[in-house]
Parts: structure tokens; C-alpha cells; sequence
């Protein structure tokens, strides 16, 4: 059976289903193998190449296990009982005919010492030892210098830890039994936050999270709602708002009074805003169908939250996968669509109201540059002073800008600028 075209979660548990596997470790595990896998995907090919010359096309499953492999034996370093193992599991979903061909290259791994990185350039040493296209490499490198760019790189070699904050509008005086169930998590200093304190801990809370008393957010995207400040009675316009955690965030800091407004251009990712929003009991948001550079909504809105489409080069250690699909072209066809975006919704804004704008993204040009450039022809608008203010000034000069970073703040990559409407 071929799991080319399907998702890694997708293809795990249908490759599960064909052996038998049902116990959630040995699926956790297995899962991790292929996040990991991702992650290093780059590395592993450099070394691969030392054991075998491939043909300009493997078959899918053949590459994924002899990547799989390769991570186990040079990455995380599996004594050879633990790659015996593994090998005979391939042999079972795969076929033992299917591997005939690759039985030396998988001998060679299980029993060769890793090859050395040595006699490259540095530029392309730390883009296989981090993990990443070169070009993005150079990239922070320009943007943040190497040490600086080195952390970051760093950082995102390893997964980050679950968020996640009490919905008021489920829960409006949370019992002792939802906050016994958070024991082993750390509470934030602002709002019922938590970061979980190992990954079991998630499923421990599933039937919380299925009934909507519990909302898996990243910390920065928490605090990018708490910086809007909504009121209750507000009306906001809320773009780009799928899948929904920020729009069910701003109704629970609303009490489910007022007005959203939520825009999205997609109808899948619009069809889960609606599952997310029904299930949190956020009565007051109503979606629309649109493109945000071509708003069909004509209203003054005390808020206008702008979280545009993005390189989301912020949450590459969550998402891994992400980082393989990026380009430089990419991040400049981001960029412009987030200024026609900005341009075109700060025309909603009421005079005194609030303009937020936020990222996934680490890179200037899609932030202070943006920023800057709107800034530069809407006078009518300033940058305020954001509350909570936990992360690090923008850059630029822009310091009233918040931003954070995955080795500095434990969560995504983020930016949040808050901008009043003066005139």
C-alpha cells in the first residue's frame, strides 16, 4: 500500500491499522519518529548520500523508513537492538521483496559511524546541523546577526510545549476539578493560561478540550488577544480569523457581548472557525466568506485584527514541515499581500479605535517593514505601548512593537504591533 499522498498523522495511523498497532505509546512513538524525521530532513539526506547514490525518485515508503532509519542510528543515536527492531517492522508494512534491493545500503547504516560534516562551508554546515534551507540561514543571519540567528536555528530542533487557556464562556467560575485536572502545569502570571508540563498531559485533558472547556493556544497568540483589549459591547473585525482560537478568545474576554466580525478566504478553514466558535459557545462572532484585500463589509469597528497569510517561519519547532516548503519569493509574495491587507482594512477602524497586526513570522520584512511602510502613508495612525508586554521591542527602532521567540519565550515565534486610529 502506497501513503505517498497522504499526511504523515494520516498515513501513521493507516500503516498502524495494516500491523495491528494500537497502543497509543508505540503510535505516540511513531509519530514522533516522523516529526522528527521532518525536521531533520535535509541532514538525513546529506547522509544518506554517503551509503547510497539515489535514483532520482525511491519509492515513497522506501525513502521515508531508510530516513527513518538514518534519524534513529545518527540522530538519536538507538542502540542496534532498537534499529533491529525497526528494520523488521519495515520489513512487515513494506514487504520483504519491496527492500530486497536496499539490504546492503540498510546494512550499511546500522553498523556505519556518522559521516562528518567537516570539509563543508559554514554556511552549509550550520544549514544541515539546524536543520534548514541555506538561504534562510543567511537570511536571520542578516536579520539578527549569527550568533542570535544560531539560537533561534537551534531552538527549533526541538518541539515546543502545549498552551492552553480556561474558556470563560464554558466555564464561568472554573471548579476545582478542571483546574485538579491542569496539576502538573504552570500557570502564567496574566488570565488562566497554562503550559503543560509534559505531552500525555494533553490527553489526560481531551474531554475537556472536546467539550470546549479547555482551548489549546499558543502563549503569543494568547497575548496578542489581550493586547487588542476588547470590551464588551465592541464591535470587531476580525481577519483572516480562522481556525478560530483568537476569535473564541476575543469573545470570552467580550462575556459574549458586542460583535465579531470574523473573515476568512478559505470555506475549509472556514467550516472549522464554525465547528471551533460553536463548540466554545461564542455567541456574538458571525464569519464571512471573503477575500480580506477586498473587504464586502462596510462598518466602523472599535478593533481590527489583522493576522495575515505569512512565511510562519516562527513555528518551524512546532511545524517542522513548514520550513521545507518556504522560498524567497514566497516571503516577498507574503509580504506584499500583508500590505494590501493592512491597507485595506485600517479603512474600518473608528476614529480612536485600534488597529492590531500580528505574525507567525520572525522575518522584518514581514513586520516592522510592514509597519513601517503604512506608518509612513497613514499618519493618522501611531504605534502604542502594548499591556501585557512580556516579550522582546520590536526591531528598527519600533520598540513599541512586541516580539517573541521560541529560545527566549518558550512559545511561537511572534509579532504584535498595536496601532490607534488618531484623527
Amino acid at each position: 500500500m502506497s501513503y505517498a499522498s497522504l499526511g504523515e498523522r494520516t498515513a501513521l495511523f493507516k500503516a498502524a491499522g495494516q500491523i495491528g498497532v494500537e497502543d497509543r505509546n508505540d503510535l505516540r512513538y511513531a509519530h514522533r519518529l516522523i516529526m522528527e524525521v521532518i525536521r531533520n530532513q535535509n541532514r538525513l539526506e546529506c547522509l544518506l548520500q554517503e551509503y547510497m547514490k539515489f535514483p532520482e525518485e525511491l519509492p515513497h515508503g522506501i525513502s521515508s523508513f531508510l530516513k527513518i532509519l538514518a534519524f534513529l542510528k545518527w540522530v538519536d543515536c538507538a542502540e542496534e537492538k532498537r534499529l533491529k527492531r525497526t528494520v523488521f517492522a519495515a520489513r512487515q508494512i513494506l514487504g520483504w521483496r519491496e527492500l530486497h534491493d536496499y539490504e546492503s545500503t540498510i546494512a550499511r547504516i546500522v553498523f556505519a559511524s556518522k559521516p562528518s560534516y567537516n570539509q563543508l562551508d559554514e554556511n552549509k554546515r550550520i544549514a544541515l546541523t539546524t536543520c534548514n534551507q541555506e538561504w534562510l540561514v543567511k537570511k536571520l543571519e542578516v536579520s539578527f546577526g549569527r550568533n542570535f540567528a544560531l539560537r533561534v536555528l537551534q531552538r527549533n530542533m526541538r518541539a515546543l510545549p502545549t498552551y492552553v487557556r480556561i474558556n470563560h464562556l464554558k466555564n464561568t467560575s472554573p471548579s476545582s476539578d478542571l483546574v485538579g485536572q491542569l496539576q502538573g502545569s504552570s500557570k502564567m502570571d496574566f488570565y488562566d493560561v497554562w503550559k503543560l508540563g509534559s505531552p500525555s498531559q494533553l490527553n489526560k485533558l481531551s474531554h475537556n478540550i472536546s467539550k470546549g472547556e479547555i482551548v489549546v493556544q499558543d502563549l503569543a497568540s494568547v497575548v496578542a488577544s489581550l493586547t487588542a483589549s476588547p470590551r464588551p459591547g465592541d464591535t470587531v473585525l476580525d481577519i483572516c480569523a480562522a481556525p478560530g482560537n483568537k476569535t473564541t478568545h476575543l469573545a470570552d474576554l467580550m462575556n459574549n457581548e458586542g460583535i465579531i466580525y470574523s473573515l476568512d478566504i478559505s470555506p475549509n478553514r472556514l467550516d472549522l472557525w464554525k465547528r471551533q466558535v460553536e463548540q466554545k459557545n461564542a455567541e456574538i462572532a458571525s464569519p464571512i466568506l471573503a477575500d480580506a484585500e477586498n473587504l464586502p463589509i462596510n462598518c466602523e469597528a472599535d478593533i481590527v485584527i489583522v493576522d495575515p497569510p505569512c512565511s510562519n517561519t516562527g513555528v518551524l519547532a512546532r511545524d517542522p514541515s513548514l520550513k521545507w516548503k518556504l522560498s524567497d519569493s514566497k516571503i516577498r509574495s507574503f509580504a506584499k499581500r500583508q500590505r494590501a491587507i493592512l491597507r485595506e482594512v485600517s479603512n474600518n477602524v473608528r476614529p480612536n479605535g485600534v488597529l492590531l497586526y500580528c505574525t507567525c513570522s520572525l522575518l522584518p520584512e514581514e513586520n516592522e517593514r510592514v509597519i513601517e511602510g503604512f506608518l509612513e502613508k497613514n499618519p493618522n495612525f501611531q504605534l502604542e505601548t502594548q499591556a501585557p508586554f512580556i516579550g522582546e521591542p520590536g526591531l528598527r527602532g519600533l520598540d513599541k512593537c512586541q516580539r517573541f521567540y521560541a529560545h527566549m519565550h518558550d512559545c511561537n515565534g511572534y509579532f504584535i504591533a498595536r496601532l490607534r486610529r488618531i484623527n
